[in-house]
């Protein structure tokens, strides 16, 4: 790499890590050994373009509105299929059961990618399947996390459809569902869609903190066991929080452990 391109990418770095937010010609020139007379050319071909901004009253430079826009296109143009695989492959070799990944389209879900040993459920959600959103884990981990007038705009349109003698189809009760996904971070069912097999699912969100895929698991209503589904959750939910942050999500902690001890315990 040339000298001078290394030194602007040491220069970019060092004010965008800045603890002030900002550093000061001189702060720069020092903390990278660059004559004060070079550093000034460099710092002026910078701002040229919008990739540092100078306050003329303080001297403090700063990151540049160009930097940001470089910043959010590499967000935007992140595959999430690429970026989700390998994480849904974690997730099916640390619990072993039947794992997926599927974005959001229109009042349904596409499956984009899976995990699994033979079985019946691998060949009821294979990739490119579709799976209503209201009626599946996956669905509703992504929809608890939209706006209330979308989700209206959403069951506006809404068909009831009964897949088993499970589902859900008045629209209070769907919308209630939704009010206990976003309490506890993630969706949990049992045999609303496909009969016998209990979903668990987490949305993953990009940098709007929009869910724009969610993550889960699907296992026979007769291996059910609470501890089992405790590990579930919480490899489920630390799996789509690592892959949020790499899409540039700020997420916020979740406000409380969903399967903490109760006090009848």
């Amino acid at each position: 790499m040339a000298k001078s391109a290394l030194r602007v990418l040491e220069i970019m770095e060092f004010v965008a890590t800045h603890k002030a937010g900002y550093a000061t010609h001189t702060e720069i020139s020092q903390a990278l050994g660059i004559p004060k007379s070079s550093l000034t050319a460099l710092m002026l071909d910078l701002q040229r373009p919008g990739y540092l901004d100078l306050d003329r009253e303080t001297g403090r430079y700063s990151i540049g509105s160009q930097v940001m826009f470089l910043a959010h296109a590499y967000l935007r143009n992140l595959n999430i299929v690429r970026l989700g695989s390998p994480i849904v492959h974690n997730v099916f070799l640390q619990l072993n059961v039947y794992t997926t990944m599927v974005i959001p389209k229109g009042d349904n879900c596409i499956v984009v990618c899976s995990e699994s040993l033979p079985s019946p459920l691998a060949h009821s959600l294979s990739v490119g399947q579709h799976i209503p959103m209201f009626h599946s884990a996956l669905g509703r981990a992504i929809l608890g996390f939209l706006a209330p007038e979308e989700i209206g705009r959403l069951l506006s349109t809404y068909k009831p459809q009964a897949y088993t003698s499970k589902t859900r189809m008045d629209a209070a009760e769907l919308r209630s569902a939704l009010v206990e996904v976003r309490k506890s971070g993630f969706a949990r069912m049992e045999g609303e869609y496909l009969p016998g097999i209990i979903g668990i699912a987490a949305p993953v969100f990009n940098i709007e903190n929009r869910p724009i895929a969610a993550i889960g698991i699907g296992i026979p209503s007769s291996e059910d066991d609470p501890e089992l589904e405790k590990r579930i959750a919480e490899q489920i939910l630390q799996s789509t929080d690592a892959l949020s942050r790499r899409l540039g999500a700020k997420l916020k902690p979740t406000p409380e452990k969903y399967f903490r001890e109760s006090d009848s315990d």
